[in-house]
């Protein structure tokens, strides 16, 4: 299951890669969460940053003047591209780039300050084993922040997105995650909800922040 929804990610993600930023809920959302990180975890300017399924970067390039550097990582190269370009235009030179998809392949040698993810959990379908990779990558004092959707009836994405591997998260079992992976100070708060028209109603679609610390 994991290579075929990671295989359908793929083959969306370059497909689309180029319009991504067009979408103003999508630019709201990265601005809230980004903002609710730099809230909820003491952000430090000589800090090494990974972004786990980071698109074209837009919340990652929104933590940059809060951090040393930021890996920015994706499964995607078409993603990847678009944010070197936008990276490249504006002379940013604390972040680079690199095709990573964890549930493939080894984590990197290196060891970061804080792992954060934005929309990339419910594309998962082992979230557990993820966590537990992110912990390995941490420095001993390091964070992870990851956002993604609260539990929904699985109206936020169209019946025919495919890859989509969970319709949102009970926070209660986000939380049991990171715990069981060995974090502490766990929590979890509402960073941004996300408001949709669906079949002639509104519906609101809440983003959680779980956020926890390596000891």
């Amino acid at each position: 299951m994991t290579s075929l929804v990671q295989n359908e990610n793929l083959s969306r993600f370059d497909t689309i890669a180029s319009q991504w930023d067009d979408s103003p809920m999508r630019t709201e959302m990265a601005k809230a969460v980004a903002d609710a990180i730099a809230a909820a975890v003491p952000l430090e300017p000589h800090w090494r940053a990974l972004e786990y399924g980071c698109g074209t970067g837009l919340v990652g390039l929104r933590l940059l003047p809060h951090l040393g550097h930021v890996l920015e990582t994706d499964l995607s190269p078409g993603m990847l591209a678009v944010l070197s370009d936008k990276a490249r235009a504006a002379g940013l030179d604390k972040v680079e780039t690199q095709v990573l998809d964890l549930t493939r392949s080894p984590p990197p040698a290196a060891r970061f300050d804080l792992i954060f993810s934005s929309m990339a959990l419910h594309h998962i379908p082992d979230v557990a084993a993820l966590v537990r990779s992110f912990f390995s990558m941490l420095v001993p004092g390091g964070w992870v922040a990851l956002a993604d959707l609260d539990a929904e009836d699985g109206s936020f994405h169209s019946p025919d997105v495919p890859g989509v591997a969970h319709h949102g998260f009970d926070r209660k079992t986000v939380e049991g995650w990171l715990g069981a992976a060995g974090f502490t100070a766990v929590s979890t708060r509402t960073a941004h909800t996300v408001e949709r028209a669906r079949e002639g109603q509104q519906h609101r679609y809440p983003i959680f922040l779980a956020t926890g610390r390596r000891p």
